[in-house]
């Protein structure tokens, strides 16, 4: 398969990232890439830009230089209820929402098994957000059959992200083959995530690339492919919300 579309970016509105929108793009542009999702932190995490980013991500174009460009975030998961840092009146101006376990959060690394798991059920169900990103985290184990079970019911896609293969989330590897195992089970949709916080490894999907051609998994269910099963897949999501 190729891989057209980078779905978790990280642009220098987040200190700890380095690079601008417009860096990003023509990064895009210059590895052959179609597209990309612009997914910031929210806004409870120390250096991530606050709530108004999120609602003025308008002001940017769809397309640019010939790379569309999704308006988006990456959530951060807060209790045990399934809710996020983003206030919901912000929710209807974004493309593609992801969320995730993160430090620094309200949400605790101490929660056990079974209070994890139900809080990305909780997710799931409170039907905001589009993508969850890398539940591999060895610090929140959960029981993934249930979850990617639930996911593939309410049509939410599964995030295998790059970066936990490689510096980030050290030990996601196993989880992440066994969640990719069980989205080709349960026909689940997956996203393709880089998580790049640098222009130069947008569109990275060197450590999951093979792991994910060899998996068995049918073409239109990875977003990453080409804008008609993206596209497809948001418009069932915005109907449904």
């Amino acid at each position: 398969m190729e891989y057209l579309i980078d779905l978790h970016v990280h642009s220098n509105a987040s200190s700890h990232a380095y690079s601008t929108v417009e860096e990003l793009i023509a990064a895009a542009k210059n590895k052959g890439l179609k597209g990309f999702a612009l997914t910031n932190h929210g806004p409870i995490l120390p250096d991530s830009p606050r709530h108004w980013h999120f609602g003025n991500l308008k002001v940017l174009p769809d397309n640019i230089n010939g790379i569309r460009l999704y308006k988006g975030i990456e959530a951060n998961i807060i209790s045990y209820e399934g809710e996020t840092d983003l206030p919901l009146e912000y929710y209807d101006g974004l493309e593609i929402v992801l969320a995730g376990f993160h430090s620094l959060t309200p949400y605790s690394e101490e929660s056990t098994f079974e209070q994890n798991t139900q809080t990305i059920l909780n997710v799931i169900k409170n039907g905001k957000v589009d993508i969850l990103a890398h539940l591999g985290n060895p610090k929140y184990p959960l029981d993934y059959e249930k979850v990617v079970k639930y996911a593939a019911e309410k049509n939410v896609a599964i995030e295998i992200n790059n970066s936990s293969f490689e510096k980030s989330r050290k030990g996601s590897e196993s989880h992440c083959l066994e969640i990719l195992k069980l989205c080709v089970k349960y026909g689940t949709y997956i996203s393709l995530g880089s998580d790049t916080h640098f222009s130069y490894n947008i569109g990275n999907f060197s450590k999951i690339e093979s792991l994910v051609n060899s998996s068995g998994i049918k073409q239109e269910k990875v977003l990453n492919t080409n804008f008609e099963i993206i596209e497809s897949f948001l418009k069932e999501r915005r109907q449904n919300k």
